[in-house]
């Protein structure tokens, strides 16, 4: 079960007596990133795997750790199966824009996603003839999956 206090914990924001729900926008940064930033700043600052100095051997190492952290807590296989991306708007372009799209096929996402993933699918419609079908929610937000079901085919592409 997730403790939520130790959670807040990491955001000293939040102990302004504040609710953050903008994070579709601008993600809080937890103080473990904000202390390993000022680290790699102020302790071996250098360009990952472009050097032979100790900085840039430094750096280089704790990039390589960030790959396997990352690939063991989503359960990768190995980091070979993880990209990095500055932010998820600029890994649903890179997806958007690596799939060869043909007008036959089909796009399903839905009608309560951020800006960054509904426009992207808007646009390759736009561009490629690719269709675009949005399930709905119910008011609170809530899907059906019976819709889900519905709406994918051997034409999905993709579902964002």
């Amino acid at each position: 079960m997730l403790d939520v206090k130790a959670i807040r914990a990491d955001f000293p924001i939040l102990n302004k007596g504040i609710m953050y729900l903008d994070s579709a926008a601008s993600s809080l940064t937890p103080e473990q990133v904000v202390l390993k930033e000022m680290e790699f700043y102020r302790e071996y600052r250098a360009n990952v795997e472009r050097g032979v100095h100790r900085f840039s051997q430094m750096a280089s190492e704790e990039y390589e750790h960030a790959h396997e952290d990352a690939a063991r807590f989503i359960g990768a296989p190995s980091k070979a199966n993880v990209a990095m991306m500055k932010n998820t708007t600029e890994g649903i372009n890179l997806v958007a824009n690596s799939i060869d799209w043909k007008t036959t096929d089909k796009i399903v996402t839905t009608v309560i996603e951020h800006h960054s993933n509904f426009i992207t699918w808007l646009r390759v419609r736009q561009r490629h003839g690719a269709d675009v079908e949005v399930v709905r929610s119910s008011t609170e937000g809530l899907f059906d999956l019976d819709d889900f079901e519905k709406t994918i085919d051997d034409n999905t592409k993709l579902v964002a």
